[in-house]
């Protein structure tokens, strides 16, 4: 039995599960002040292939879900980088950015040339849009004087011989004239010509009608034919945004702007500028799409290699717009793109080392050695293999397991066996990831979108009882094990792959591996995750032990094809309606759809979009009060709350949300006028958050009932 750790090792071993499960990359720093990262990274994979790749002077896509480290990725590439005198880098934290953007009074008091162009809302939206794109301008441009400030200011005076104010002087002008006399120019041409084509149309929808007046006689069909190349006339929604990031584009002049910033960087001896931006998946689709249009796809094209952006996305969650994709890497951190190109087996080998490597290297550096101190089986294979189910290798879930096992066993002198890894994944289940699905109940969205995110609930539902109705079931593969048969994975035919895309980035369910079923067609393995089988009493994994060869093809066998499952998932709670005449299609014929660009078959002019309706949790979401809508921040602010129990300052609310501390301590005073959080001081005078009961009534009492 190994001894159980003193105290001095008990913080040594919550200390690093505190660094894997931090966020923001400005923590992964020393009492000292020294950075952390280059002692603290582990690559996923052999001779640091994802760190080398970042380092290629290729614009590089990182993608992955919440917590496999893009972010640490990130900050080891520019740890790298600082190392070499001709790269410079620039990190953005968009959504940060996006959110801090706003519109003041003066804005739109400028942009009143623009009624009768543009509506309010499309108004509101340029302007947020123009004020994006500067504050991305302005990031880049700060990050470069720190660099030059710190490590090349001397040299760079002896070439240039000015002050600091006069090197950057051509981009400070350029941003100027952007805010005032290229705006305005620019703006007042485009708002000329559109007027101008409005009034051409109307002329020509004039026309139309009368000539088919005349020809009604003749021939039916020509009120119809005038009716549709009147609709035609309208513009969507996406070429109002591609007029916005073209308007954008000029304002700010990018091919001038590259130009400034090359002198700049020549004086400075840089070839190459690397552009970091994270969570870039994190903005609303109209501004990921003008962001890209407007600012990345032309300095990335026009720079020629000069600038190199490198994005940190969501799988599903990426526009590539104008920026040309073979000529940019990507690097995906989930569990089968990195490990399950080979074998079953081997990618389960792969994973579970990373995982080990991970936490040895932690506890390594945090001075919680040996492993064996504080883990039952540590020499072994099962506790790593244990450890990579419960978290499918990622670090941030791993870090929250190993914080809930030091306190649930660690402090009580007890040492982390494979109960405690069960009830710890299936804390970290309930209070973190399933907690924070339920408070989109209450998101401030239309009842449509509440009720689309909702549906995934009843397709979660229905995955969870098919997996425990196998559990006992007499089909020959699981009538032979003993005990209860494991059915925590499932597949699916690959074209149903995108059904899934929403549980599995919230973690409810994972890619496992791609292989052929007995019938020899291509499908997709997907595994529930760890702690919702530790909740829902289903086992994990597949049979092992002695006849353990006999069943690695178990998750192939057809008691385990959910296709049909989805398939009926989808004719219950999808809808394919219209967005412009509102007629409705089977779900039957979106493949049809789908090949004709989903043009409505019916008005010939609308798009045809997919909705997806919760039948089963409809009365629950028409309970909720409009006043009680909040933004998506603010409901997970409430959440951190009250999954945590305790105050929380706003850099503990932000390592949960994936956010700033800016942007919590933003939201945190709208909730305070709302009456729904006390924004108080601790001990040390630093600003904690406590919910108030009328928060603890109105979200939490309630969270339950859709269980």
């Amino acid at each position: 039995m190994p001894k159980t750790p003193d105290n001095q090792a008990l913080d040594a071993f919550r200390d690093a599960a505190q660094s894997l499960k931090l966020y923001r990359r400005a923590e992964l720093i020393g009492d000292n002040g020294a950075e952390l990262i280059e002692a603290l990274y582990v690559d996923p994979l052999p001779n640091e292939h994802v760190l080398q790749t970042m380092l290629k002077p290729n614009t590089t896509f990182l993608v992955g879900r919440k917590g496999t480290g893009k972010s640490t990725v990130f900050q080891r590439a520019q740890y790298e980088l600082r190392k070499r005198s001709d790269v410079a880098t620039a990190y953005v934290d968009i959504k940060s950015v996006f959110e801090s953007s706003r519109v003041d009074g003066a804005a739109l008091a400028s942009a009143e040339s623009f009624q009768g162009v543009l509506s309010q809302d499309a108004l509101e939206r340029f302007l947020l849009n123009r004020q994006f794109v500067s504050t991305i301008i302005g990031s880049i441009r700060e990050e470069i004087e720190k660099r030059v400030k710190t490590k090349l200011w001397e040299r760079v005076k002896l070439k240039f011989g000015g002050t600091m104010g006069e090197l950057f002087r051509g981009l400070d002008k350029l941003t100027a004239e952007a805010a005032t006399v290229r705006y305005e120019s620019i703006v007042g041409a485009y708002v000329q010509s559109k007027r101008s084509r409005a009034e051409g149309v109307n002329s020509h929808e004039s026309n139309l009608h009368i000539g088919a007046q005349a020809a009604a006689s003749v021939s039916p069909q020509a009120d119809l034919e005038a009716s549709l190349s009147s609709t035609k006339s309208r513009t969507s929604t996406k070429e109002e945004e591609f007029e916005q990031a073209d308007i954008l584009m000029r304002v700010f002049d990018l091919r001038e702007y590259i130009t400034e910033l090359k002198k700049i960087l020549e004086l400075c001896g840089i070839k190459h500028l690397y552009v970091f931006l994270d969570d870039f998946s994190e903005l609303p689709e109209p501004a990921m799409r003008v962001v890209v249009d407007a600012l990345i796809a032309p300095l990335n094209n026009w720079s020629d290699e000069l600038i190199k952006f490198k994005i940190a996305a969501y799988p599903t969650r990426i526009y590539y717009g104008e920026i040309d994709k073979t000529k940019t890497d990507e690097i995906n951190l989930d569990l089968f793109n990195l490990y399950g190109t080979s074998d079953l087996v081997a990618m389960e080998e792969k994973a579970v080392d990373f995982t080990r490597r991970l936490i040895l290297r932690r506890l390594e550096h945090f001075g919680a050695v040996p492993a064996g101190r504080y883990f039952d089986g540590a020499s072994g294979d099962e506790l790593w293999r244990q450890l990579f189910f419960a978290t499918m290798a990622n670090p941030r879930n791993l870090g929250w397991l190993l914080y809930f096992a030091y306190e649930s066993a660690l402090l009580y002198g007890k040492i982390i066996g494979s109960g405690v890894i069960r009830d710890a994944a299936r804390r970290y289940y309930e209070e973190k990831i399933a907690a924070a699905f339920e408070m989109n109940k209450f998101l401030n969205e239309s009842f449509e979108e509440r009720s689309s995110i909702f549906s995934l609930k009843d397709l979660l539902d229905s995955l969870v009882a098919k997996a425990r109705s196998l559990r006992n079931s007499d089909v020959s593969i699981l009538r032979e094990l003993e005990g209860r048969a494991p059915s925590s994975h499932f597949h699916i035919s690959v074209d149903r792959e995108s059904l899934l895309n929403s549980l599995e980035l919230n973690f409810f369910v994972t890619k496992y591996y791609v292989m052929s079923d007995r019938d020899g067609n291509k499908v997709a393995v997907y595994s529930l995750n760890y702690g919702l089988c530790q909740a829902r009493t289903i086992e994990f994994g597949r049979p092992r032990g002695t006849r353990e060869k006999r069943y690695r093809q178990y998750y192939a066998e057809r008691v385990f094809d959910y296709t049909p499952l989805l398939d009926a998932y989808v004719r219950t709670n999808q809808e394919i309606t219209c967005d412009s005449c509102g007629a409705r299609q089977d779900v039957e014929q979106l493949s049809a759809l789908r090949a004709y660009g989903m043009l409505c078959p019916v008005c010939r002019v609308g798009t045809c979009t997919v909705i997806n309706l919760s039948r089963k949790y409809e009365t629950v979401l028409r309970s909720v009060s409009d006043s009680s809508l909040l933004p998506a921040v603010e409901l997970g602010i409430l959440q951190a709350l009250d999954s945590e129990g305790r105050p929380l300052n706003p850099s503990d609310v932000a390592e949960e949300l994936d956010c700033s501390y800016q942007l919590v301590g933003r939201r945190a005073k709208n909730l305070d006028e709302r009456g729904l959080i006390q924004r108080n001081q601790d001990a040390s005078s630093r600003r904690v958050y406590v919910p108030t009961d009328l928060a603890r009534s109105v979200y939490f009492n309630a969270a339950g009932e859709t269980d």
